[in-house]
């Protein structure tokens, strides 16, 4: 039932853009069935799958970044209150900024290769990630960690012990907040990164884009776009399929 409310919904959105095509013009708004006959020409170019896999490379590797950055130092900033008390305020006043505005910066430390680009789709993700898992420690139930420590007392092994902590306490009460954050944050890492492809670079879907927009190319650039929404949408899936791996008691619970 739910594949066909879905299906329903996709019509419906084909529907309105055929019809917004009609009434604009042609010219101005391509219709879906000319976009759709681009794009599967598009899929026959090598041009067309190389600036795919750049983008995909870039927005994989932005997001792995983020993940192992983030994650352990939410786990920290929710442990220790005296590391929060210092970085929280850091924390909460950059992160209602938009992360696009840290590019001309990247672009100045890190130059106009691959750098800038991976880094701000990890500071992206990043931030969310780490306000989540950050939450979700300090909302641990006490008792949680006070069962741990009757389970393994005393001062001994403690390298042992923090890492049998964040394997049996931290990781399965942050992960289900983290992988929502992620797929959350799987559309705001393409955006940032269409910006970032936009200019100073010559690979990329969002030089792809902008470059048939300066074309006047409209279908290809519609094509173009639907790339990047299809690898958003492929980061949002993997993110809900790691979930269900991960957290199957969360998908239990649904």
């Amino acid at each position: 039932m739910a594949g066909f409310r879905g299906i329903i919904s996709v019509l419906s959105a084909l529907g309105l853009w055929h019809l917004m095509s009609v009434l604009l013009g042609g010219q101005i708004l391509p219709s879906p069935l000319s976009v759709g006959r681009d794009f599967i020409l598009c899929l026959s170019q090598p041009y067309f799958y190389g600036h795919f896999l750049t983008s995909a490379r870039r927005a994989a590797a932005g997001v792995a970044v983020g993940l192992l950055l983030a994650t352990p130092l939410g786990w920290l900033m929710g442990s220790f209150k005296k590391l929060d008390l210092y970085l929280s305020p850091l924390l909460f006043m950059t992160y209602p900024v938009p992360k696009i505005l840290f590019l001309p910066v990247l672009l100045v430390m890190l130059g106009l290769g691959e750098a800038p680009k991976v880094v701000l789709v990890a500071v992206t993700v990043g931030y969310q990630v780490l306000v989540v898992t950050r939450d979700s420690i300090i909302n641990l139930e006490p008792g949680y960690v006070e069962t741990f420590n009757g389970l393994w007392p005393g001062r001994r092994r403690k390298l042992r012990k923090g890492l049998a902590l964040v394997r049996h306490v931290f990781w399965p009460a942050s992960l289900p907040s983290a992988a929502t954050a992620l797929r959350l944050a799987s559309g705001t890492a393409v955006s940032v990164l269409f910006m970032a492809e936009s200019f100073a670079t010559e690979r990329g879907l969002g030089f792809f884009i902008v470059e048939a927009w300066g074309n006047l190319d409209l279908n290809r650039m519609f094509s173009g776009i639907l790339a990047m929404g299809l690898l958003g949408g492929a980061f949002y899936v993997l993110a809900n399929m790691a979930e269900r791996k991960l957290c199957p008691w969360v998908s239990r619970k649904n």
